[in-house]
């Protein structure tokens, strides 16, 4: 059963496994973990983060390791219509 929490508690669990992460001691120094973002359920989790987003070049590959595991222990809460609507409604970027 996985754990229901919000984006914050997964991108705090995603920080939390990449520091104590023992994945090539050292080389992961500095490595922060991106904001994740719902997406409709692929079969694994209801969100995903875009890993090229880390801010220290070289971390792509770490990250994707530690969101492999947090993708099938923690998930989102379900949406209600509205809260849909409203997220796909004010969250686009305008065009330029």
């Amino acid at each position: 059963m996985k754990i229901v929490t919000s984006i914050e508690g997964i991108r705090t669990q995603l920080q939390r496994r990449m520091d104590l992460s023992t994945w090539i001691p050292g080389y992961h120094l500095g490595c922060v973990a991106p904001s994740p973002y719902r997406i409709v359920d692929d079969g694994v989790a209801n969100w995903i983060v875009n890993v090229s987003a880390t801010s220290k070049p070289g971390c792509e590959g770490f990250v994707l390791q530690v969101l492999s595991t947090v993708r099938r222990d923690y998930d989102l809460p379900t949406q209600s219509l509205r809260e849909a609507v409203a997220e796909l409604l004010f969250s686009r970027k305008p065009r330029l």
